[in-house]
């Protein structure tokens, strides 16, 4: 089966466009499948400025959005308001992310996102696992919901991990959203037939730093490389001894 990966380039890119360029192509030639951006406001989530740096301008948002195109490969974007949901809505994209700060925060802009009728991806990493039992926005045949523990990074010992599906469904749970060092739990899901992976992507892991916080268990150029080399070896594997 296909597992489609997607690489987010929040917050790696630090505030620099030229790097956002940069990671997309590295991601692109490793062999990512679909880039995915953040668009957000500093104060309005974490009450001050500290991320200010890292927001994006609707302008911005344009030329990557076109940058990926002339890249063929998929754009997506996880919007935290109205006014950045109406930016992509703007973009005609094809699809919506939505984080697991909104899905458990903000029903009504998730509500408003899933009024377009468009396949939404739902990361739930911050349900507890009394909520994900019912999923918080139902079975629908447009949403596609992620497992995820959203620790920056998550370390392989986190107790959390037991909880990961053990076999991913299309729908509930359909993925995985990762944020763990390394690629062990990304190969599990892939194991566990998860139809979509999510994880970070930086082109240095040690830019890790307390407003940047995913390098650490994000792909790079030759992990992500090593990840698809490993899931076609284990799909001629699996055709061979079924």
């Amino acid at each position: 089966f296909e597992m489609e990966i997607i690489v987010d380039l929040f917050n790696q890119h630090s505030g620099d466009i030229s790097e956002l360029n940069k990671l997309a192509l590295s991601a692109h030639l490793a062999g990512a499948d679909t880039i995915k951006i953040q668009i957000l406001n500093s104060k309005n989530i974490w009450g001050d400025d500290s991320r200010k740096y890292l927001e994006l301008s609707y302008d911005d948002v344009y030329n990557f959005y076109s940058y990926c195109k002339n890249l063929n490969t998929r754009f997506i974007a996880t919007v935290f308001d109205e006014e950045k949901l109406e930016w992509i809505v703007n973009l005609n994209v094809d699809r919506f992310k939505i984080a697991s700060l909104t899905s458990k925060t903000n029903p009504k802009l998730c509500e408003k996102i899933l009024s377009y009728n468009k396949p939404t991806i739902i990361s739930l990493g911050m349900h507890s696992n009394e909520e994900i039992l019912n999923p918080p926005y139902g079975y629908d045949k447009n949403i596609k919901y992620l497992f995820c523990i959203s620790e920056y990074p998550t370390f392989l010992d986190n107790k959390k991990l037991k909880y990961i599906p053990e076999s991913f469904n299309e729908c509930f749970f359909a993925g995985y959203s990762d944020h763990t060092v390394g690629i062990s739990v990304a190969l599990l899901a892939y194991l566990r037939n998860a139809q979509i992976l999510e994880k970070h992507y930086s082109r240095n892991l040690l830019f890790q730093c307390g407003t940047e916080k995913a390098h650490l268990c994000s792909f790079t150029e030759d992990s992500l490389k090593n990840f698809k080399n490993l899931i076609k070896e284990f799909s001629i594997l699996k055709e061979t001894i079924k």
